[in-house]
């Protein structure tokens, strides 16, 4: 008998994979032209689109910048994705943003590569300290602080000797 987070996690791992097809699909891109966008191996895409793998925070977001759309347009509402001390929770889509929780172990690090021309990051850090920003020039945001940065360039999050909670908005810059 299954447990209900392995039932979580597959359901969870269906949407996904149904999703990243649906996407690629109506974008004509064969399964290697969009691990190639995504600089991924085809197997890994493969697996993904099967639903009988569990991609990192990096990896769906390089398949959601590859396919042209947000994070938080792969995944569902309260899905909560895990690597490397760093789990990440989209809470909410509002018109041209994507607010997000994210969690820090302890000395835990999120890189994360550009997204498009013209996205901002606004972090608001609720408990801990967090190094963040771009990574030629990060800054240390303490607890209640806020930081607003471009996030069209190579960025990163770092926690520092404490648990970390911050509340992100990535900023599409799109109204409607």
């Amino acid at each position: 008998m299954r447990d209900r987070g392995e039932e979580t996690l597959e359901s969870k791992l269906k949407f996904l994979a149904r999703r990243i097809r649906s996407l690629r699909e109506e974008r004509g891109l064969s399964l290697t032209e969009l691990a190639d966008k995504a600089g991924i191996s085809k197997s890994t895409l493969s697996l993904i689109e099967s639903g009988k793998a569990n991609p990192t925070i990096s990896t769906i977001w390089a398949i959601a910048d590859a396919l042209g759309v947000s994070f938080g347009s792969l995944i569902d509402v309260e899905d909560v994705i895990e690597e490397g001390g760093v789990s990440v929770r989209l809470a909410e889509r509002i018109s041209g943003a994507e607010i997000y929780i994210m969690r820090f172990r302890p000395e835990s690090v999120r890189k994360a590569r550009p997204h498009t021309k013209g996205v901002k990051e606004h972090v608001f850090v609720v408990e801990g300290s967090i190094l963040v920003g771009p990574v030629e020039s990060p800054k240390l945001v303490r607890r209640w602080e806020t930081y607003e940065f471009e996030g069209d360039v190579p960025h990163i999050y770092v926690s520092l000797d404490s648990p970390s909670l911050a509340v992100v908005v990535v900023d599409y810059g799109v109204r409607g």
